[in-house]
C-alpha cells in the first residue's frame, strides 16, 4: 500500500465486510465521481455553498476508506468554500482530482 491509502484501515474493513468490501469500494467510487463533478461545477459557478457541501461529503467518505491525503485536501476546500473563496481554489481542486485518481487506481486493484 502507498501513502494514498491506510493499509491497516482497509484491512480491517475487508475483514469486517468480507464480500461486501467490493460493493463498498464501487459505491464510494461512484459517489466520489459525482462529488468531484459537483465540486468542479461549484468552482466554475463560484458557488461556495454547494462546493462546501460536496467537499464535506467527499472528505468524510474518503476518510472512512483510509484515503487520508484526499480527505485532508477536501477539508481544505471545505474550509476555503466556507470562507467564500472557492473561486480561488482551482489548483486545490486539481490536486483533489489527481489524488482521487491515485486512490481510485489503488482501490480498484484491491477488488480486482
Amino acid at each position: 500500500m502507498s501513502a494514498h491509502l491506510d493499509a491497516t484501515q482497509l484491512s480491517e474493513l475487508k475483514e469486517v465486510l468480507e464480500d461486501e468490501f467490493a460493493v463498498l469500494v464501487q459505491t464510494y467510487l461512484q459517489d466520489a465521481e459525482l462529488r468531484l463533478r459537483l465540486i468542479r461545477e461549484a468552482l466554475q459557478a463560484a458557488d461556495n455553498s454547494n462546493g462546501r457541501q460536496a467537499a464535506h461529503s467527499l472528505k468524510g467518505a474518503s476518510a472512512n476508506l483510509g484515503a487520508g491525503i484526499l480527505s485532508g485536501l477536501c477539508e481544505r476546500l471545505e474550509h476555503d468554500a466556507k470562507g467564500g473563496d472557492i473561486e480561488r481554489c482551482g489548483d486545490l481542486v486539481a490536486r483533489i482530482e489527481a489524488e482521487f485518481r491515485e486512490v481510485r487506481q489503488e482501490l480498484l486493484a484491491l477488488i480486482a
